[in-house]
Protein backbone atom coordinates (compact mmCIF):
# COMPACT_ATOMS: atom_id res chain seq x y z
CA UNK A 1 0.00 0.00 0.00
CA UNK A 2 2.82 2.55 0.84
CA UNK A 3 4.42 1.60 -2.14
CA UNK A 4 1.13 2.06 -4.63
CA UNK A 5 0.87 5.65 -2.28
CA UNK A 6 4.80 6.88 -3.49
CA UNK A 7 3.83 5.90 -7.10
CA UNK A 8 1.10 8.17 -7.11
CA UNK A 9 2.45 11.30 -5.11
CA UNK A 10 4.53 12.68 -8.07
CA UNK A 11 0.95 12.31 -10.33
CA UNK A 12 -0.33 14.27 -7.24
CA UNK A 13 1.81 16.42 -6.84
CA UNK A 14 1.56 17.26 -10.21
CA UNK A 15 -2.50 18.01 -10.02
CA UNK A 16 -1.50 19.79 -7.15
CA UNK A 17 0.26 22.78 -9.15
CA UNK A 18 -2.20 22.44 -12.12
CA UNK A 19 -4.91 23.19 -9.51
CA UNK A 20 -3.16 26.10 -8.49
CA UNK A 21 -2.84 27.33 -12.29
CA UNK A 22 -6.46 26.63 -12.56
CA UNK A 23 -7.19 28.71 -10.23
CA UNK A 24 -5.73 31.65 -10.38
CA UNK A 25 -6.73 31.25 -13.74
CA UNK A 26 -10.53 31.20 -12.59
CA UNK A 27 -9.88 34.18 -10.38
CA UNK A 28 -8.84 36.77 -13.25
CA UNK A 29 -11.90 35.11 -15.41
CA UNK A 30 -14.11 35.99 -12.04
CA UNK A 31 -12.29 39.91 -11.85
CA UNK A 32 -13.23 40.29 -15.52
CA UNK A 33 -17.02 39.06 -15.27
CA UNK A 34 -17.12 41.13 -12.27
CA UNK A 35 -15.51 44.28 -13.84
CA UNK A 36 -17.84 44.12 -16.69
CA UNK A 37 -21.16 43.78 -14.50
CA UNK A 38 -21.62 39.87 -15.55
CA UNK A 39 -22.15 38.73 -12.02
CA UNK A 40 -23.75 35.60 -12.82
CA UNK A 41 -21.70 33.09 -14.25
CA UNK A 42 -24.81 30.68 -16.36
CA UNK A 43 -22.57 28.04 -17.45
CA UNK A 44 -22.04 27.20 -13.44
CA UNK A 45 -25.51 27.52 -12.83
CA UNK A 46 -25.82 31.28 -12.64
CA UNK A 47 -23.61 31.21 -9.50
CA UNK A 48 -22.17 34.74 -8.94
CA UNK A 49 -18.58 35.54 -10.15
CA UNK A 50 -18.00 36.72 -6.56
CA UNK A 51 -18.27 32.93 -5.40
CA UNK A 52 -16.30 32.00 -8.15
CA UNK A 53 -13.37 34.63 -7.66
CA UNK A 54 -13.76 33.56 -3.47
CA UNK A 55 -13.73 30.00 -3.87
CA UNK A 56 -10.77 29.66 -6.12
CA UNK A 57 -8.54 32.22 -3.91
CA UNK A 58 -9.36 30.00 -0.86
CA UNK A 59 -9.15 26.82 -2.16
CA UNK A 60 -5.10 28.34 -3.04
CA UNK A 61 -4.10 29.53 0.04
CA UNK A 62 -6.03 26.75 2.42
CA UNK A 63 -4.24 23.70 0.35
CA UNK A 64 -0.83 25.51 0.79
CA UNK A 65 -2.06 25.82 4.59
CA UNK A 66 -2.89 22.70 5.46
CA UNK A 67 -0.04 21.10 3.61
CA UNK A 68 2.63 23.24 5.36
CA UNK A 69 1.49 21.80 8.99
CA UNK A 70 1.48 18.22 8.35
CA UNK A 71 -0.82 17.02 5.41
CA UNK A 72 -0.51 15.27 2.43
CA UNK A 73 -0.85 16.80 -1.10
CA UNK A 74 -3.92 14.52 -1.50
CA UNK A 75 -5.57 15.19 1.99
CA UNK A 76 -4.80 19.24 1.90
CA UNK A 77 -6.48 18.92 -1.44
CA UNK A 78 -9.78 17.50 -0.38
CA UNK A 79 -9.46 19.53 3.00
CA UNK A 80 -9.08 23.10 0.64
CA UNK A 81 -12.26 22.10 -1.15
CA UNK A 82 -14.18 21.36 1.73
CA UNK A 83 -12.84 24.62 3.52
CA UNK A 84 -13.75 26.64 0.32
CA UNK A 85 -17.32 24.99 0.07
CA UNK A 86 -17.88 25.95 4.22
CA UNK A 87 -17.33 29.43 3.45
CA UNK A 88 -20.10 29.02 0.67
CA UNK A 89 -22.21 27.40 3.24
CA UNK A 90 -21.70 29.80 6.29
CA UNK A 91 -23.03 32.60 4.02
CA UNK A 92 -26.08 30.24 3.15
CA UNK A 93 -26.76 30.20 6.41
CA UNK A 94 -26.45 33.50 7.24
CA UNK A 95 -28.58 34.29 4.38
CA UNK A 96 -31.10 32.01 5.22
CA UNK A 97 -31.66 33.04 9.16
CA UNK A 98 -31.97 36.35 7.48
CA UNK A 99 -34.99 35.97 4.91
CA UNK A 100 -36.40 33.32 7.75
CA UNK A 101 -36.36 35.68 10.45
CA UNK A 102 -38.29 38.30 7.93
CA UNK A 103 -40.75 36.13 7.14
CA UNK A 104 -41.29 34.96 10.54
CA UNK A 105 -41.65 38.47 11.86
CA UNK A 106 -43.96 39.12 9.12
CA UNK A 107 -45.91 36.22 9.24
CA UNK A 108 -45.06 33.38 11.40
CA UNK A 109 -45.03 30.28 10.04
CA UNK A 110 -44.09 26.37 11.10
CA UNK A 111 -40.99 24.89 10.62
CA UNK A 112 -41.64 22.09 8.09
CA UNK A 113 -39.45 18.83 7.68
CA UNK A 114 -37.81 20.47 4.87
CA UNK A 115 -36.29 23.38 6.91
CA UNK A 116 -34.97 20.97 8.65
CA UNK A 117 -32.98 18.97 6.40
CA UNK A 118 -32.00 21.58 4.69
CA UNK A 119 -30.37 23.07 8.15
CA UNK A 120 -28.77 19.92 8.64
CA UNK A 121 -27.69 19.42 5.27
CA UNK A 122 -25.91 23.16 5.87
CA UNK A 123 -24.32 21.87 9.13
CA UNK A 124 -22.71 18.78 7.45
CA UNK A 125 -21.31 21.10 4.78
CA UNK A 126 -19.65 23.60 7.60
CA UNK A 127 -18.61 20.54 10.11
CA UNK A 128 -15.41 20.64 8.19
CA UNK A 129 -13.98 23.62 9.49
CA UNK A 130 -13.66 21.36 12.99
CA UNK A 131 -11.27 19.14 11.03
CA UNK A 132 -8.91 22.01 10.43
CA UNK A 133 -9.67 24.36 13.05
CA UNK A 134 -6.28 24.06 15.57
CA UNK A 135 -4.83 25.23 11.96
CA UNK A 136 -6.87 28.63 11.48
CA UNK A 137 -5.81 31.38 13.44
CA UNK A 138 -8.20 34.44 14.56
CA UNK A 139 -6.08 37.58 14.32
CA UNK A 140 -7.08 40.97 14.89
CA UNK A 141 -7.41 41.37 11.09
CA UNK A 142 -9.89 38.67 11.08
CA UNK A 143 -11.61 40.06 13.58
CA UNK A 144 -11.64 43.62 11.69
CA UNK A 145 -13.08 41.85 8.78
CA UNK A 146 -15.78 40.25 10.78
CA UNK A 147 -16.73 43.49 12.42
CA UNK A 148 -16.77 45.02 8.51
CA UNK A 149 -19.03 41.52 6.85
CA UNK A 150 -21.35 42.25 9.73
CA UNK A 151 -21.74 46.02 9.12
CA UNK A 152 -22.53 45.65 5.62
CA UNK A 153 -24.92 43.11 6.62
CA UNK A 154 -27.48 45.30 8.67
CA UNK A 155 -26.80 48.23 5.92
CA UNK A 156 -28.34 45.80 3.26
CA UNK A 157 -30.80 44.74 5.24
CA UNK A 158 -31.82 48.19 6.49
CA UNK A 159 -31.75 49.03 2.92
CA UNK A 160 -34.03 46.24 1.74
CA UNK A 161 -33.27 41.99 2.15
CA UNK A 162 -32.47 40.54 -0.31
CA UNK A 163 -31.72 42.25 -3.43
CA UNK A 164 -35.09 43.31 -4.06
CA UNK A 165 -38.40 44.13 -1.87
CA UNK A 166 -41.08 41.96 -1.53
CA UNK A 167 -44.41 41.32 0.11
CA UNK A 168 -43.96 40.46 3.65
CA UNK A 169 -40.63 42.21 4.31
CA UNK A 170 -40.85 42.87 7.89
CA UNK A 171 -37.25 44.67 9.00
CA UNK A 172 -37.02 48.49 9.25
CA UNK A 173 -35.82 50.04 5.30
CA UNK A 174 -34.10 53.18 6.10
CA UNK A 175 -32.14 53.49 3.13
CA UNK A 176 -33.57 53.74 -0.37
CA UNK A 177 -32.55 54.64 -3.38
CA UNK A 178 -34.08 55.25 -7.08
CA UNK A 179 -32.01 52.15 -8.43
CA UNK A 180 -33.31 49.51 -5.57
CA UNK A 181 -32.33 46.13 -6.88
CA UNK A 182 -28.45 47.04 -8.14
CA UNK A 183 -27.80 48.89 -4.42
CA UNK A 184 -28.80 46.00 -2.60
CA UNK A 185 -27.27 43.51 -5.09
CA UNK A 186 -23.78 45.03 -4.29
CA UNK A 187 -24.03 45.13 -0.76
CA UNK A 188 -25.48 41.09 -0.81
CA UNK A 189 -22.02 40.49 -3.03
CA UNK A 190 -20.30 42.58 -1.19
CA UNK A 191 -20.62 41.01 2.41
CA UNK A 192 -20.20 37.76 0.55
CA UNK A 193 -16.44 38.99 -0.65
CA UNK A 194 -16.23 40.53 2.80
CA UNK A 195 -17.00 37.03 4.20
CA UNK A 196 -14.42 35.36 1.69
CA UNK A 197 -12.04 37.33 2.72
CA UNK A 198 -12.86 36.91 6.44
CA UNK A 199 -12.35 33.32 5.88
CA UNK A 200 -8.40 34.30 4.31
CA UNK A 201 -7.47 36.01 6.93
CA UNK A 202 -8.26 32.78 9.06
CA UNK A 203 -5.15 31.08 6.79
CA UNK A 204 -2.74 33.54 7.42
CA UNK A 205 -2.02 34.81 3.56
CA UNK A 206 0.49 36.98 4.51
CA UNK A 207 2.49 34.57 5.94
CA UNK A 208 1.42 31.74 3.39
CA UNK A 209 3.14 34.05 1.25
CA UNK A 210 6.55 34.58 2.82
CA UNK A 211 7.01 31.23 3.02
CA UNK A 212 5.94 30.12 -0.70
CA UNK A 213 8.44 33.38 -2.39
CA UNK A 214 11.45 31.62 0.46
CA UNK A 215 10.52 27.65 -1.06
CA UNK A 216 11.18 29.36 -4.75
CA UNK A 217 14.55 31.44 -4.12
CA UNK A 218 15.88 28.23 -2.41
CA UNK A 219 15.50 26.16 -5.86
Amino acid sequence: MEDQTTRLDPLVHRLVVASYFAALLVFAWALILTYLGQLWVAPLGLVSSISVGSVAVLYSFSEYRFRSVGFSEFRSVVLALLFANAFLQVYEVIYGLTFGLSAVLYDPVTITGADVRTFVLWMLMIAPLFLVYEHLRFTKWSAIFLVITGSVWVVWILYGFPQYYYLGYSFPQFFKTDDSYEVALWLNFGSKALLGVFFLSLLEPAKALKAAIAALRRR
